[in-house]
């Protein structure tokens, strides 16, 4: 149990952290300052939530000192240095300017206070489980200001770390996955190749799941197994039964394809008795039209967000994506297009990623590039040297260099001038980038990756440099951090705590298993349909989300900032987008908009936008608010999509249900498969069965009786949309 914080050890803890980023911090004073963060979690929330201020302060104080700067005629931040500048040091320092900063900095230690005390971290004992890996500290030599020496280095390799029926009325419509109930939904348990029952228990590991699959693909996933099965053997765990057959084709769906399976799609899978049939299905799904929908849609969230920043040209990089994924290109090949584009918005989609981040200096554009694309959390460099690794300020800004030649360049169009049209340019722009240090120092540093400096001259096209750069070699990082992406989108949990976040200082849980994909993902070509074939077939990702019964594996949960183990598959909610591509699907609801694509997607468009909020940071940061709030428990509840859905116009899955000549069985179990993906179990089928007809008995006149038939067959489909087991994906 780590010791709360104090109010008396407060201010002793910021003058360290102030110590420590100004690079004056001894290396007694950086022990004890490391000591406090690694053994107390309110110092660390304390840290990350002034570091995160920190930052963001100094692009304000960057903006005061270049006004100042230019009022006394010496140059600004920005501005270039004579090109005879060598890779030295450019000594200046603005000590007019320190008042200014210091005044920002202890106006931005009250505020931090304030929340401290606020948010109850001050004499509260914190939560135990997180921890946080700290190299050793740096010797008396790196705790010096540090002398640039004209070249970065990014370091890229990890390190091994109702209405009328409630969901409550209807049995166990609404649980939890995992937690114990009355419904039959024992798994299948069978053999993904051989759709035999396994020998194992919940006390005994099962053996490995065999994948009907050739050549090299089914020796890769028999590796993931082998390693994935090592971390349970040496951790002692046993992991949770195989998922049964309703419950792996809806993860299967929504993790490929972005939305649930349509109910005569599940009602045809049960129905299949092949023994290859989930390998079968997993190379469908491959091909479907939807797989590229839905990764398009993924990766445009990824790259601008959900709201259209600035002039992009949202739809035109909409189609560059389609286009890749439809023709399955190498990821090195679509990553070269993001990073070397050039041209305009609208010809050239892939010109979009940058020209939504190259505002301040292309600052934004830097720390991105290394989320995305890289798995690496550049931005903390970006004012002082990180903390806790030998990642420094001047790689940060050798990074940065390699954006230098981008200009955004209007281009008018003479039909209709009021309409915007840009184009990415590259100036060739040659020369040092410059920065300033957290000491005022003004330095010089010139382009480089990885330890990898280029040549600098005007000739050079910085951009394409870079794109060869992260590219080259056998194990590249961006291969790395998409692997790990992959991972984390199919299992919910990465083999990092942060999916973005892969520096030198972070743990990876199975290291081994992580270089192994990435070398077969590169020589693959960056197959993306082939790194995805290979963890959906794989023997973890075939397994329930449920722990076992005697819960053995109950402390594999990433929630809890425990190392995962993959003994199960994680419970994950859905994204704003499944859940509305899943109602469109369940409800059949899109048949009301009308046949056109472009109608159902202005309305998908206008129902996302509700969730999302810009806003106006350096970072172009945005919130997602699709996260179980009340406002979005109240918009599934009641809100126009769901009552579209659940009305009386001819189309929807409701309406055909309830004029069909099927039995009430049947219609229930109609309404199950198209909401949970599973047939409803005898207590929920009786339970139902007795609603609907005690409220139908209630009517004597025949069309009041067809219309109680179809209130409760309203509110199961409304009880069922509502519920746990519909909005998350497990």
């Amino acid at each position: 149990m780590t010791n709360p914080l104090e109010q008396s050890d407060l201010t002793d803890f910021i003058e360290l952290l102030e110590l420590q980023l100004e690079d004056r911090i001894t290396v007694e004073q950086f022990e004890q300052f490391e000591e406090t963060i690694r053994s107390n979690s309110a110092a660390r929330k304390f840290y990350l939530q002034y570091v995160d201020l920190h930052g963001a302060l100094q692009w304000d104080l960057a903006a005061t000192a270049d006004a100042d700067r230019a009022a006394e005629g010496l140059p600004q931040t920005a501005d270039r240095l004579p090109v005879a500048a060598t890779r030295g040091d450019v000594d200046q320092t603005f000590s007019q300017n320190r008042t200014a900063r210091w005044a920002a900095v202890a106006a931005s230690v009250c505020c931090l206070v304030l929340v401290f005390v606020v948010s109850g971290l001050v004499n509260k004992t914190p939560n135990p489980g997180g921890t946080i890996v700290v190299d050793t500290p740096p010797d008396e030599e790196t705790l010096q200001p540090i002398e640039d020496n004209g070249s970065g280095t990014l370091v890229a390799d990890a390190v091994p770390a109702p209405r009328n029926i409630r969901p409550a009325q209807l049995p166990n419509v609404g649980k939890q996955p995992g937690e114990d109930d009355s419904i039959d939904r024992s798994p299948s348990n069978v053999n993904v190749a051989t759709n035999t029952q396994p020998t194992n228990s919940d006390n005994a590991k099962p053996s490995s799941i065999v994948v009907a699959d050739a050549g090299s693909s089914e020796a890769v996933v028999a590796k993931i197994d082998r390693l994935i099965q090592a971390g349970w053997t040496d951790n002692e765990v046993t992991p949770s039964k195989v998922a049964d057959d309703s419950e792996w084709i809806r993860r299967v769906y929504l993790d490929t394809v972005g939305h649930i399976p349509a109910a005569e799609e599940v009602r045809t899978f049960l129905a299949d008795n092949r023994q290859d049939k989930r390998s079968i299905t997993v190379d469908s799904l491959l091909d479907d039209e939807d797989y590229i929908r839905n990764w398009t849609t993924v990766w445009t969230n990824l790259l601008i967000g959900r709201s259209n920043p600035r002039e992009v040209n949202r739809p035109a990089l909409q189609k560059y994506l389609r286009e890749s994924f439809a023709e399955n290109r190498g990821w090195d090949d679509v990553v070269t297009d993001f990073i070397a584009a050039e041209g305009s918005h609208d010809e050239n989609g892939a010109t979009n990623f940058l020209l939504a981040h190259v505002n301040n200096q292309a600052v934004p554009a830097t720390a991105i590039t290394g989320q995305v694309f890289l798995g690496l959390q550049l931005q903390c460099t970006q004012c002082h040297n990180h903390p806790f690794n030998n990642q420094k300020q001047d790689e940060f800004w050798a990074f940065n260099s390699f954006f230098k030649q981008i200009k955004v360049q209007d281009q008018p169009i003479s039909s209709n001038p009021r309409v915007r049209k840009v184009a990415l340019v590259n100036t060739r722009e040659g020369g040092a980038t410059f920065y300033e240090t957290r000491q005022g120092v003004m330095k010089a540093v010139f382009p480089s990756f990885e330890g990898r400096s280029i040549d600098a001259s005007d000739y050079v096209d910085r951009r394409a440099e870079l794109a060869r750069l992260m590219t080259d070699g056998e194990s590249p990082q961006i291969a790395r951090a998409f692997v790990n992406r992959m991972w984390q989108h199919f299992f919910g949990a990465a083999f990092t705590p942060q999916v973005d976040d892969m520096g030198p200082h972070i743990a990876v849980s199975h290291p081994e298993l992580l270089d192994e994909l990435t070398r077969q993902f590169v020589r693959s070509g960056y197959d993306t349909k082939q790194l995805v074939r290979w963890i959906c077939k794989s023997e973890a990702y075939n397994l329930t989300s449920r722990f076992n019964s005697d819960e053995s594996n109950i402390g594999d949960d990433p929630t809890l900032g425990n190392e995962p183990l993959f003994s199960r598959v994680y419970v994950k909610q859905m994204s704003v987008e499944q859940m509305f591509d899943s109602l469109l699907i369940a409800t059949q609801a899109h048949e009301v908009f009308g046949s056109s694509w472009d109608a159902v997607e202005v309305r998908r468009q206008e129902w996302l936008q509700q969730f999302v909020m810009a806003w106006d940071t350096d970072e172009n940061d945005e919130a997602d608010l699709f996260d179980g709030t009340i406002p979005q428990a109240l918009m599934m509840m009641n809100g126009d999509l769901v009552d579209l859905a659940l009305g009386s116009e001819r189309g929807t899955l409701l309406s055909k249900v309830a004029r069909s000549s099927a039995s009430e069985k049947e219609k229930i179990e109609t309404i199950a498969l198209a909401a949970l993906s599973r047939m409803p179990s005898r207590q929920e089928s009786t339970a139902v069965r007795k609603l609907i007809r005690d409220s139908a008995s209630r009517s004597k006149v025949p069309a009041d009786q067809q219309l109680a038939m179809r209130s409760g067959l309203q509110d199961l489909f409304w009880a069922c949309l509502n519920s746990n087991e519909f909005i998350l994906i497990h």
